[in-house]
């Protein structure tokens, strides 16, 4: 059971269910590509951006997602972690090589080193709201195994937006090794946090799979 549906019904139970916890995150509907994205933005001035689509499976919870990170260039690299904390689930990593370039990794961690890469989860980048400037960076990807994760040996975990998510970001002002090399191996994170996020509310668009496939 999710953290966030334990409080929930253990509200229900005590009489408190109309007091709600508020989400950290809200909304920004991004003009650049028409996507409606539950967003937080933490205090080194970074944000992390997500948008789903308006159905989501009665099932298994498998679907589509869309990520936008936009940070400033001093930032070394900057990560977001679907499971809201750091390891056993999908992370995306994210950083600025030279003036006209944006790299993303999708890793995966087992411990405080250097994350290797992590195949079932793939991003495809949306060339409509990513670029760099003078003063920062943005990329918006697309990922397929980012909604639901693991396997029959230890189970599933999956993001449900009916109720809502912590998730998690790091990020470290020291560059990666190899800012060219998207296997490039890194440092540990200077600072990290665990936003709520109201997906549920915030982030679902109509026509989603159109919308993304035109960017």
């Amino acid at each position: 059971m999710h953290f966030s549906q334990f409080v929930t019904r253990a509200a229900g139970f005590l009489g408190l269910a109309s007091r709600q916890f508020d989400p950290d995150s809200s909304v920004y509907k991004d003009p650049e590509t028409g996507l409606t994205f539950a967003s937080y933005t933490n205090d080194r001035g970074i944000s992390f951006r997500v948008a789903i689509p308006q159905d989501i499976p009665t099932g298994d919870k498998i679907f589509d997602t869309v990520l936008q990170i936009e940070a400033p260039n001093s930032i070394g690299w900057a990560g977001f972690a679907w499971g809201g904390h750091m390891t056993y689930n999908p992370l995306a990593i994210v950083w600025a090589n030279g003036t006209n370039n944006v790299v993303l990794t999708s890793r995966i961690a087992y411990g405080y080193y250097s994350p290797p890469e992590y195949a079932d989860s793939h991003y495809t980048v949306l060339k409509t709201g990513t670029h760099i400037n003078a003063t920062h960076f943005q990329i918006t990807v697309k990922c397929q195994g980012c909604s639901r994760w693991g396997d029959e040996d230890i189970g599933f975990t999956e993001i449900d937006p009916e109720y809502d998510s912590t998730l998690a970001y790091a990020y470290s002002d020291h560059p990666v090794d190899t800012p060219s090399d998207e296997t490039s191996s890194f440092g540990i994170h200077d600072s990290l946090g665990h936003p709520v996020y109201a997906l549920g509310t915030q982030a679902k668009n109509a026509d989603f799979a159109a919308k993304v496939a035109a960017l």
